[in-house]
Formats: structure tokens, C-alpha cells, sequence
């Protein structure tokens, strides 16, 4: 998979599919299956267009990323994309017109455009059939309908919404593959050794989204599945305020300083709680072990 900075050359044919993708959810996923129908009938390569920053701060907005770009490029390539078309969103990308933007797309060699029905793209906030109005001489454009589920639109913003509270089960049913965060082991503080439950402590990017809670996950070590304990937040059983992914990774003996690991989760199993000894945390995080084992 290649990664070409929106405006820079590149020769090969190509469709593309238009949004941001701030995740991989079902309706994004039509988009790519359309992308990929008119890819083969054209000879083409899969493309997608995307945002490699937090656009919503460019929008005075403080709202978190899904995924990181690093993470979001780990996905495309996982779905099979050939080529990422990355813009950086400022207030000067913000003024651009929605032709000259569609202008600047067409100078690539497109051989057709995918893009939702609720798409908008441009200061002048032209919609899908704007896109299909102004790019009809030079290629085919597809315009996905809505997905929904239980009579909802599948969006960025309803995932975000179930991430915020914890159903990430349910978050997962929406989404290419599991909500996943990754990062780098570093030192903690290093007292889960003493009950017998050694964490490793991950950094993370400041600007993802993450839920809050204990949960039942699969760690990724050297491309390698592992069930685990995972757990975001404050530590209050040993006073600390402080907010941190910690993860027990079940039956691994080895050392995880500074290696880059990927956390899957895969369900809640109870929110952060205060007990009243370390002996009382050790029995439940026993059952927590449990309950990932049997899964």
C-alpha cells in the first residue's frame, strides 16, 4: 500500500473513495466493495482519500479521533487498499472550493469515484450530487445509500458514541475488524508484579478516543494473538489519579519494554473501582482472568 500526499504526481488508475474514515465502519466498507467492483472492471487500483490530522481541531472542535492515521493506515491495508490519498486539514484546505477540490482530484488519472450519500465536500459544502455533476465527463461516480442498523445510520459518530460508552461488543459489530488502539510499552509503576498480575503500560496518543473500564482483549506481540486483561483509567485501589492503559497479557513471560503492541478489545467486563486491599483487587482480577480465559 502506498501513501501519496493529496497533489503530489501519481500516474496509475485509480478510484477512489471520498470521506475522511476516521474508522472502517459498515457503511464505509460499501463504499470500499462499490471501489473495488469498478476497480476491477477498469484495470484499476483501490484508492481512498483522507484526512491525516484531526480535522476537528482545524474546526475549533475538541473532539477525539477514532484512530490514529498510523492506525487507520494499519486498516486500509488490512482492506485490501492500494493507494491513501492524505491531505492535512487546516483553515486553508478549510477555504478551498468544492470544484477546485474536485478539480485538483481529476487531475489524477481516475477511473472512477465512490463517495456516500451524505458526502459534502468544500467550503461551499457541495454534495454528492455536486461530485456527480461536476465528474461526470471524467469518470463514474457511484453514490452509496445509507447503512443502518435497528433503523439507525451507521456512522464515525454513532461508533464514537458506543465507544464513549463502553459497548465496544457492539461497537466491534459495526466496524472492518475490532476497535484496537496501539502503543509503545513503557516503564510503570510496577506494582502489579506484587499481586501476581504484571501490566504492561502503554502510551497512547493523547488526541484517540478511548472507553473506561476493565476489559477482555486480545494483545498483539511480534504478530502473535494473546488473551489479556485490559485496563483504562485511574488506579484508586493505590491512590493514583492519573489515567492509564494497563495490560495483563495471560501466560506471557517475556519482556515488553519498548516494543509497539496492539490492544483488540473485545468486551467490558466491569468499570474501575476502588478496593479496600491489594488482596481483594488479586481475587477480582482472578475472575476477570476467567472470564477471558473461557471465552
Amino acid at each position: 500500500m502506498q501513501t501519496v500526499e493529496f497533489g503530489q504526481k501519481y500516474e496509475n488508475r485509480i478510484v477512489v473513495c471520498l470521506g475522511f474514515f476516521d474508522c472502517m465502519h459498515t457503511g464505509h466498507v460499501a463504499l470500499l466493495i462499490k471501489a473495488k467492483q469498478l476497480a476491477i472492471e477498469t484495470n484499476s487500483q483501490v484508492a481512498l482519500f483522507t484526512f491525516s490530522n484531526n480535522h476537528f481541531q482545524a474546526l475549533g472542535k475538541c473532539t477525539k479521533l477514532l484512530y490514529s492515521f498510523e492506525e487507520r493506515l494499519i486498516i486500509y491495508k488490512n482492506l485490501g487498499i492500494d493507494v491513501v490519498l492524505s491531505a492535512h486539514f487546516d483553515k486553508t484546505f478549510m477555504a478551498i472550493k468544492g470544484k477546485d477540490f474536485l478539480q485538483k482530484l481529476s487531475t489524477y488519472n481516475l477511473q472512477g469515484v465512490v463517495c456516500g450519500f451524505d458526502y459534502s465536500c468544500g467550503s461551499d459544502r457541495l454534495t454528492s450530487n455536486d461530485v456527480k455533476t461536476h465528474l461526470c465527463s471524467v469518470c463514474p461516480v457511484e453514490v452509496v445509500e445509507q447503512i443502518s442498523l435497528d433503523g439507525v445510520k451507521v456512522s464515525s459518530t454513532l461508533v464514537r458514541q458506543l465507544i464513549g460508552e463502553n459497548n465496544v461488543e457492539k461497537a466491534n459489530s459495526l466496524l472492518s475488524q475490532d476497535f484496537f488502539v496501539v502503543g509503545k510499552v513503557v516503564h510503570g509503576r510496577g506494582v502489579g508484579k506484587n499481586n501476581g498480575f504484571p501490566t504492561a503500560n502503554v502510551l497512547y496518543s493523547n488526541d484517540k478516543l478511548l472507553p473506561s473500564g476493565v476489559f477482555g482483549a486480545c494483545v498483539v506481540i511480534d504478530g502473535k494473538p494473546h488473551k489479556a486483561i485490559v485496563n483504562i483509567g485511574s488506579c484508586p485501589t493505590y491512590g493514583v489519579e492519573q489515567k492509564s492503559l494497563e495490560a495483563h497479557v495471560v501466560g506471557f513471560d517475556g519482556d515488553l519494554y519498548v516494543k509497539t503492541i496492539e490492544i483488540r478489545f473485545k468486551k467490558f467486563l466491569r468499570p474501575t473501582q476502588k478496593f479496600q486491599s491489594q488482596q481483594s483487587l488479586a481475587e477480582q482480577l482472578k475472575k476477570d482472568l476467567e472470564s477471558v480465559a473461557n471465552d
